[in-house]
């Protein structure tokens, strides 16, 4: 039998995506802060492995 999955679980999917979506629109209408997008993008990851999101 298949485990439903926890909305809790979902709503990180759904916001993961957005995040994903909004950051492809911000690199393709403005290509000269992809930079700042990669930095930001790291501190992120950094605080989320260090508050295990």
């Amino acid at each position: 039998m298949q485990q439903q999955p926890t909305p809790d679980h979902n709503t990180r999917i759904v916001v993961a995506l957005i995040g994903v979506a909004m950051v492809g629109f911000i690199a393709v209408t403005y290509p000269t802060l992809i930079p700042a997008l990669t930095v930001a993008l790291a501190a992120f990851m950094a605080l989320a492995l260090l508050l295990k999101l």
